[in-house]
């Protein structure tokens, strides 16, 4: 069975070839994950590395300029350590960025908390957040549904495989 994050990139890849506007922004994570659309769509493609609060920003700034943002990364990265950046430039803008989100619950475990959250703790901190639309999907199905979904909405998501 394939991994929901695989079937994530195989559809962002599908959406990309019909729409240049779709952008992948990554921080630092997701190696042997990304490989075939930075081949594909190289002037689509960021690896922001580490700068958390930068990559939301950087989203944010596409989606305004009309692109179709794709922010990918671990959980306590991608909500936690940019949350202020999430809020104020995603969220209040209602800007069109889509973030997409793997691990936490112990599943970085030997890397430490700073790499771990506690059960739902992502939820509980985006669902007082304006404008941003949460997922949790759990099958591969739900993953494509989502996706598709999102790609025709216009405002911020979340979406935690």
């Amino acid at each position: 069975m394939k991994k929901l994050r695989t079937i994530f990139v195989e559809k962002l890849i599908e959406l990309a070839e019909k729409d240049k506007n779709v952008w992948l922004l990554n921080d630092d994570t997701g190696f042997n994950l990304f490989e075939d659309f930075e081949k594909k769509f190289p002037n689509q493609y960021i690896n922001c590395g580490i700068t958390e609060q930068t990559i939301m920003g950087i989203a944010a700034g596409l989606a305004q300029s009309g692109k179709k943002p794709y922010v990918y990364g671990i959980i306590p990265f991608v909500i936690m350590r940019c949350y202020e950046q999430l809020r104020d430039d995603v969220c209040y803008h209602n800007a069109n960025v889509k973030i997409i989100a793997v691990g936490g619950y112990q599943y970085y475990k030997f890397l430490g908390f700073t790499h771990n959250i506690e059960k739902d703790e992502d939820i509980k901190v985006l669902k007082h957040l304006p404008n941003i639309k949460i997922h949790t999907p759990e099958t591969s199905k739900e993953v494509e549904k989502v996706i598709r979904e999102e790609y025709k909405r216009k405002g911020p998501a979340y979406i935690r495989l």
